[in-house]
């Protein structure tokens, strides 16, 4: 109750002395430690204790308040900065995937080169993402069996056959 009417008092004063609300809470501190103070100097050395009670409680309490508040804006600061730095790294992510899907583009080179390609940018993408698909450039039952395992953890018909259109999934989905 003491609190609430101190920080009430404090609200009154910082309005009638046009004090931004950010420095309220502070002034409601240091009035809330100078109370404080000054009941205990009262009770320890008389009226002088109470002065010197009121003034050393009224710093004490303030600067809490202060440190607080700015303790709280390095916070707020803090937040913003890692925001920043999360949206630049999901930029340059979509940047990386759009670029890839662009190289996955089919070439006008002869068929087997586009087919080889295939494998290993199909065998690049499933390392990514977490699969196994056998040693890359070599197409096999390994790349068959992680490509099922992709088809599957995504809801695509699993079918184990790789194509431009499965690279391009992959791709799309962090591959």
């Amino acid at each position: 109750m003491k609190r609430h009417f101190i920080n009430m008092a404090a609200g009154m004063v910082a309005a009638a002395l046009a004090v931004p609300p950010a420095y309220a809470g502070i002034m409601g501190r240091g009035m809330g430690g100078a109370l404080s103070g000054a009941m205990v100097g009262k009770l320890v050395g008389g009226k002088k204790g109470a002065r010197t009670g009121a003034i050393i409680g009224g710093v004490i309490g303030a600067s809490e308040a202060a440190a607080n508040m700015q303790r709280q804006q390095q916070h707020q600061a803090e937040m913003q900065r890692r925001q920043s730095e999360w949206a630049a790294q999901q930029q340059l992510e979509q940047q990386r995937i759009r670029s890839q899907q662009a190289a996955a583009a089919p070439a006008a080179a002869p068929a087997v080169a586009t087919d080889q390609t295939l494998v290993i940018e199909t065998q690049k993408s499933l390392i990514r993402l977490g699969f196994q698909p056998g040693p890359v450039g070599r197409a096999g039952p390994e790349l068959t069996a992680a490509v099922r395992q992709y088809q599957k953890s995504k809801g695509l018909l699993e079918t184990g056959d790789l194509s431009q259109a499965l690279l391009a999934h992959m791709l799309q989905n962090g591959g």
